[in-house]
């Protein structure tokens, strides 16, 4: 009898046990999916403005509490979003996130691409891609990534053609098949460029240096046109891809409001490019 009312008991007890834990479980799923504050990680890039101008007051507006925190890399933001204690980031693109993703078995995703600085050529004696002569000099990125994509670039304005069976991520100065102007290059750190723009006809550069450099973005004369595969995005846990707080920054990156931002704002205007996708 006695062992009947033990075994009654612990019966009793293991499916209040159960029942509170479902009840936590539930509990903590709606907590992610109402919840009313954002945490966001701000590596170091010049598309913060976006997030600081627009979304974070929007945010705000709509009821949301949000925080901002700084990081010194894009890296230790990841980090930080795997380990919970931001939600979202916005300063990589997939090519980036690929990487990362496979490098430490973690499956952040993408939630939205959003405005992104291209790389441009710039002049500071042309007022045009059409004042092109012979035997101009031109400077471009020295490391290999951003040569590349100079070299694209060039190619875009047809200035230069590159060979055939060049690929677009590892294409150097070597990759030239015709140099249309005979065009004299300089390589250099992007750093570096733009104390040189008085001392060259062209320049290309990444479009974050020129902006922290204060280069007025009247002296763009070409933008790239960035990949979706370069695009930077806003990035989240795959478990929060769904939740209402996500679905609310999607839509404000996707906004008319942004959109005027970055073509009305006197520190945005000609600087960002609206994503593809």
């Amino acid at each position: 009898m006695m062992r009947r009312i033990f075994n009654l008991t612990i019966l009793i007890l293991s499916g209040l046990f159960l029942f509170g834990c479902e009840q936590k479980t539930d509990s903590e799923a709606a907590n992610k999916t109402d919840k009313k504050e954002i945490v966001v990680g701000l590596p170091p890039s010049m598309h913060n403005i976006l997030m600081e101008r627009v979304v974070k007051p929007e945010l705000e507006q709509k009821g949301y509490t949000v925080k901002l925190v700084n990081f010194s890399s894009l890296r230790d933001s990841n980090t930080a979003l795997v380990e919970g204690s931001i939600d979202m980031n916005a300063a990589q693109h997939q090519s980036y996130l690929d990487v990362y993703n496979k490098e430490t078995n973690n499956d952040l995703v993408s939630l939205v691409h959003i405005p992104s600085i291209s790389a441009a050529l710039f002049s500071q004696s042309h007022r045009s891609v059409n004042e092109i002569t012979p035997n101009q000099t031109i400077a471009i990125p020295n490391d290999p990534s951003n040569t590349a994509r100079a070299l694209l670039l060039l190619q875009k304005l047809n200035w230069i053609t590159l060979k055939p069976d060049t690929k677009p991520g590892t294409t150097n100065i070597n990759d030239i098949a015709e140099n249309k102007y005979d065009l004299k290059f300089r390589l250099l750190l992007s750093e570096i460029i733009p104390r040189t723009l008085g001392e060259v006809d062209y320049a290309i550069m990444p479009g974050g240096v020129a902006w922290l450099s204060k280069i007025p973005a009247d002296n763009v004369l070409f933008q790239e046109q960035l990949s979706p595969n370069l695009e930077l995005m806003v990035v989240v846990k795959k478990e929060n891809l769904n939740t209402a707080w996500a679905k609310d920054v999607k839509a404000l990156y996707q906004s008319d409001a942004l959109k005027r931002f970055i073509n009305e704002d006197p520190d945005a205007k000609g600087r960002f490019i609206w994503p593809q996708q």
